[in-house]
């Protein structure tokens, strides 16, 4: 089930390339009064994490909506699920740990909902944890779940900032809302979210659409990854040189090395796409042999190539394990060792 919550945008990465504006804090200063983290991304993320277990713990306590601090209309909301429609959902497997009887044949979810180009539409929110198992609960204790009034982040900033005192109200403010405008956004370009946390407020929670049809699954994989790693660089703002990337995976090093066999070296290369992003090209392979074209090209994200030399990349290295490791070596060094490789193991 893993593979299903991959390649969706973390917290932390909602914070990637903060504006100064937003805050002006650094990460020894992070480090030193909340402890360690992977990066100054995941420091400033630790407010919007534990404010977001805030809200659905709220919503589900007290039966509320939540405004989210964006332009339009969005709201985290119940969805009820009832009569045959709540029969097949269950039969499909949701809904399983509610009791029938209990519940009167109902369910209900948390959804994230937005305004489209011509109609409203919702995600799901998948919820875990303790927070989950509470939700459950109520509903087999026989509770409705319904709307009562809104609230918006200004709910939360004395609860956030009882937890973290070492931020302003305004800093934390300004955090919380750079963080949710970043996650509406990413869901408008089509992004997935997952924020976990567990500060206090187990909360786990994955906002988009899921699926477990094998072949359906692994489409949105793919697409998910590509969409995740140009939001972030759209949020990186690096400036484009026009320099397209292309990658070779052992399996296509091993179709080249034997249609190239009588040259003693690749000399070219059939049917491959060019990357704007680098990191594209290595983030869901294992290994993978980074080129460069020499010549500049303006195609968008991505283009298709039927032929290309050898003559018309440069080598830049290898990724092993998504970490990008710049080579030394020459290419046809390269090739040698991975022939020579290739027959040991065989």
């Amino acid at each position: 089930m893993r593979i299903l919550f991959n390649h969706s945008l973390t917290s932390g990465e909602l914070y990637t390339n903060t504006p100064k504006k937003i805050i002006d804090k650094n990460w020894f200063w992070f480090i030193k009064r909340y402890g360690s983290t992977a990066s100054f991304e995941d420091s400033l993320s630790k407010p919007f994490k534990y404010c977001f277990g805030l809200i659905l713990n709220k919503i589900i306590d007290e039966k509320v909506r939540f405004k989210v601090p964006v332009p339009s209309d969005v709201y985290i909301d119940f969805e009820i699920v009832t009569g045959d429609a709540f029969l097949t959902q269950r039969h499909n497997g949701r809904f399983s740990e509610i009791d029938f009887v209990e519940s009167d044949f109902t369910g209900y979810f948390l959804g994230y909902y937005f305004k489209g180009r011509s109609y409203q539409k919702h995600l799901p929110i998948y919820i875990g944890g303790d927070i989950k198992n509470k939700f459950i609960s109520k509903i087999n204790a026989g509770e409705k779940f319904y709307t009562v009034h809104d609230i918006t982040i200004n709910d939360f900033i004395d609860q956030v900032h009882e937890k973290f005192e070492d931020l302003t109200k305004v800093e934390i403010k300004k955090l919380l809302v750079h963080g949710f405008r970043r996650m509406h956004s990413s869901i408008l370009y089509g992004c997935t979210i997952s924020i976990l946390t567990s500060q206090k407020i187990n909360c786990q929670a994955y906002i988009g659409n899921l699926t477990l049809l094998p072949d359906k699954n692994i489409l949105n994989y793919s697409i998910r990854k590509d969409k995740k790693l140009r939001k972030i660089n759209q949020w990186k703002r690096p400036a484009f040189d026009g320099y397209y990337y292309i990658g070779l995976s052992p399996s296509m090093m091993d179709s080249w090395v034997e249609e190239n066999k009588n040259n003693k070296v690749i000399t070219k290369f059939r049917k491959v796409f060019a990357r704007k992003i680098q990191e594209e090209l290595y983030y869901k392979n294992k290994h993978v042999f980074i080129f460069k074209l020499k010549v500049k090209k303006f195609k968008g994200w991505m283009f298709w190539i039927d032929y290309i030399e050898i003559r018309d990349v440069i080598y830049l290295g290898e990724a092993v394990e998504r970490k990008f490791i710049p080579s030394g070596k020459s290419w046809l060094k390269i090739i040698k060792e991975y022939e020579k490789r290739s027959s040991i193991n065989l």
